[in-house]
């Protein structure tokens, strides 16, 4: 025999008013036969194949909707389906599709509550029937909601990529204008806060003078990499550049002299080797 503390006791209790299955501390259950058949529970949940149009469309005209209730996904914000890329917004009609296929589950289950409710009122078990159904209704809309804050996520990340849904609307759209204009500028602030706060923290480079240490540069007079004087007197116009233009030209001229002698002694040379000219 299993010993069951109070708490688990209390929600066994409670599971027992709606159903006769237990829930603690752990039950599986196996469906009859003919509940699988007539519900068809041996297609799995999250692995059949997608319905076609036409089927879907057939079994939601089947129940009729209910009034003055939206089943109809919200629309999406005008500014932020303008800031959209091309992936955010398939990412967008994508759950918006799901939201609306989601929402149709309510038709058939809210008939079904009406058809107990009007048929069956004598049936001592309709008001755990009627609170099962408030459950199930509970979890689609739970769902649906799951949805909307989805796709209002991805309203925010098309503004700024590091924007985030805060707050959970009840609007026709995803989220208010307002709301969603307002959390923009919140989250802009914020940011720009956050930027400039941490650019004072960043270290600044500091440049020591000649004076501060002797192992920082310095600009005295035995470093030459860099010439002293206005600018007509460096590039090689410094004050050497006269004696320079002397010794150059002394040069010159005694290289042209050498360059006579050798061509009196070639004129000499041949004048001795012609024996025409002697």
């Amino acid at each position: 025999m299993i010993n069951t503390s109070p708490m688990q006791s209390e929600d066994n209790t409670a599971a027992t008013t709606l159903h006769s299955l237990s829930t603690r501390p752990h039950y599986e259950w196996s469906p009859s036969e003919a509940q699988v058949n007539i519900l068809q529970m041996d297609v799995p949940i999250h692995t059949s194949k997608p319905m076609t149009t036409a089927d879907r469309r057939s079994i939601i005209e089947a129940y009729p909707p209910v009034a003055q209730l939206e089943y109809r996904s919200p629309a999406t914000l005008p500014s932020a389906e303008q800031a959209m890329n091309k992936g955010q917004k398939m990412e967008e009609n994508s759950l918006k599709q799901l939201q609306y296929q989601a929402s149709a589950i309510l038709r058939p289950l809210d008939v079904l509550a009406h058809e107990m409710l009007t048929h069956d009122s004598n049936n001592a078990n309709l008001e755990r029937f009627c609170t099962i159904l408030a459950d199930m209704r509970s979890l689609v809309i739970d769902l649906c909601s799951t949805i909307t804050q989805a796709r209002t996520n991805i309203a925010y990340r098309a503004i700024n990529p590091s924007f985030t849904l805060k707050a959970e609307p009840e609007v026709g759209y995803t989220v208010p204008p307002e709301e969603f204009q307002q959390g923009i500028n919140q989250q802009t602030a914020t940011k720009k806060a956050i930027r400039e706060a941490s650019s004072f923290r960043r270290p600044r480079r500091r440049f020591h003078n000649s004076n501060s240490s002797s192992g920082s540069y310095s600009n005295d007079s035995n470093q030459q990499f860099f010439r002293q004087g206005p600018p007509s007197q460096q590039g090689g116009f410094n004050g050497n550049s006269t004696n320079n233009y002397n010794n150059n030209s002394n040069f010159s001229s005694n290289s042209n002299n050498f360059r006579a002698n050798n061509h009196n002694r070639n004129n000499n040379t041949k004048k001795n080797t012609n024996p025409f000219r002697q």
